[in-house]
């Protein structure tokens, strides 16, 4: 459903929402929180007249009542980047996607060779919908073979790449610049070295990169006590495709 105004959601049953949540012990759920915020801004800039959003966001989270509010997005608000702890009473989750769960999936669109199963999950991540659309690609044009599917070099995108465009879409020019960047770098990059043809200063791809990371768009491991920086081959595929 579509996220509501914070004035819609100002009083519930004629009393001020915080009185109720502090009366009443609620679960909100608001889904898609990402659609509130602006494209070619960095991550977490809300559109024109969402902006009470964040202030909404942070009454909460400061305010003491008995409820819990669940926000499901892409893409990170400020306030709640500048409000999560370990100890505090915000915190933030990243769903990783399914493991050997995902096989259903795969069960359901009767696929052959179960033993390439588990390839399959780790290209698309466990994404349960990416998974499966790419299996109906296969039992589309393969029969259900898994084999002949990744014998082919391309990772094949079908209909995730109209997916993926809407997230890329509300990319800045510098974003799009860094993923670039990332989808052409085979290894996990260290942006302490930036490359001459990347034209950002250190504090812009700083920015950049911590943008790039509220959007759920790449990952970070460490290797040799450092962090470095990397994307998935879904989203490689599509950037390095992209024309």
């Amino acid at each position: 459903m579509p996220v509501p105004s914070p004035e819609e959601r100002a009083t519930t049953g004629g009393l001020p929402l915080l009185e109720y949540l502090r009366s009443h012990r609620c679960l909100i759920i608001l889904d898609d929180i990402q659609t509130i915020f602006s494209s070619q801004q960095l991550a977490g800039n809300y559109q024109p007249g969402y902006e009470n959003y964040g202030a909404f966001f942070k009454q909460i989270t400061e305010s003491s009542h008995n409820s819990c509010l669940i926000l499901m997005s892409w893409e990170k608000p400020r306030e709640i980047a500048a409000l999560e702890g370990e100890n505090r009473p915000c915190k933030s989750l990243q769903l990783n996607g399914l493991g050997p769960e995902a096989q259903e999936i795969f069960r359901e669109k009767c696929l052959a060779e179960p033993e390439k199963w588990s390839k399959l999950i780790d290209l698309y991540r466990g994404n349960p919908l990416w998974l499966n659309i790419v299996a109906t690609l296969i039992q589309d044009l393969f029969g259900g073979s898994v084999s002949e599917f990744l014998s082919y070099d391309t990772l094949f995108l079908g209909d995730l790449e109209s997916l993926l465009h809407q997230h890329f879409d509300r990319l800045t020019a510098s974003e799009q610049q860094a993923i670039a960047w990332l989808a052409h770098t085979p290894e996990p990059a260290d942006i302490s070295k930036i490359p001459e043809n990347l034209q950002l200063s250190p504090p812009e791809l700083l920015k950049v990169m911590q943008s790039l990371g509220r959007r759920s768009l790449v990952e970070t491991v460490k290797q040799n006590g450092r962090s470095h920086f990397t994307i998935w081959p879904v989203i490689r595929e599509y950037i390095t495709n992209k024309k």
